[in-house]
């Protein structure tokens, strides 16, 4: 059965699991009441989900804020040990599935070596959330490959040496995405394949930067990318915004266009759907009720 879900912040409830500061605010008393904020509303947020029936949930990058930051001296992971494991208990119970999306700044092949130290610790972060909710693999955080840097295949190069480098706990909790820009489907897949990386399909992106060869051919492959340890493809949903830049989420999302993204992975396999549009949960909400069905193959 797909799961479908929505990122970081309820619109029919009004929690967050972003809730954040300003740098010169994030002292250790200010951090640790946004972390128990952020622990409240996640809990909050996964309940409301579940009288819905939506087990997807991509979990705010700043839920620790600062946690990749030299400012952050909280061990929270230790000191939020048992309340992340009621997290985690409540998603296993539940067949929820959590995700972590960092931030933009979060960019592997970077040749700055400063950048790409600081995207190791933002990962680093990420995935030791996971496991302090004793969250498997199927749990996973997603990137973006990067720039281009005026070398697109020394760059793509430098990204999956650089996935090789990592430590086990973060690589093997990585998938990673094409983007509107710079690395379309076709590249993402290649890339994804050698450095042995589930690879998630984004419709958008796709129509904005298409791929060589037809979607047709490329969802197969994407879907084989994820190893059952990985669990079943994600997959990511959204409209374009009416007389807005290329590339910007709509409110809601278009059903017809909506129906056909479906229609077109469920004849590939199973999956996992994350609507990526503003309206969030209201905007899942209306998406669905036009009882749109997923049957097994």
């Amino acid at each position: 059965m797909t799961r479908f879900g929505y990122a970081c912040v309820s619109r029919l409830t009004g929690l967050s699991t972003n809730h954040t500061c300003q740098l010169k605010s994030a002292s250790p008393e200010k951090l640790r009441a946004l972390i128990d904020w952020n622990l409240r509303d996640l809990r909050g947020i996964l309940e409301h989900n579940l009288k819905h029936g939506w087990r997807l949930f991509r979990v705010g990058s700043s839920f620790v804020p600062f946690a990749s930051h030299p400012v952050n001296q909280v061990r929270w992971w230790e000191e939020y040990a048992d309340e992340l494991a009621a997290v985690g208990a409540f998603v296993r119970a539940h067949d929820i599935r959590l995700m972590i999306h960092p931030g933009q700044y979060t960019i592997l092949n970077s040749p700055d070596e400063t950048v790409w130290h600081n995207a190791v610790a933002e990962l680093d972060y990420s995935a030791r959330l996971l496991d302090a909710m004793a969250l498997n693999r199927q749990h996973k955080v997603l990137i973006h490959v990067g720039g281009v840097y005026a070398d697109k295949a020394a760059s793509s190069r430098r990204f999956v040496g650089r996935v090789q480098q990592l430590p086990a706990h973060i690589r093997v909790r990585l998938s990673i995405e094409h983007d509107e820009h710079s690395y379309h489907l076709q590249d993402v897949l290649t890339i994804g394949q050698q450095a042995g990386l589930p690879v998630v399909y984004d419709n958008l992106h796709h129509v904005l930067n298409p791929s060589p060869r037809s979607l047709d051919e490329l969802l197969p492959e994407v879907f084989s990318t994820w190893q059952p340890e990985d669990g079943v493809p994600e997959i990511h949903f959204s409209s374009q915004a009416v007389r807005a830049r290329p590339g910007t989420h709509a409110e809601y999302a278009d059903p017809v266009e909506f129906a056909s993204v479906v229609e077109q992975c469920t004849k590939v396999g199973h999956f996992d759907l994350m609507l990526e549009a503003k309206g969030k949960d209201a905007a899942l909400h209306q998406v669905l009720a036009g009882k749109i069905q997923v049957t097994d193959r």
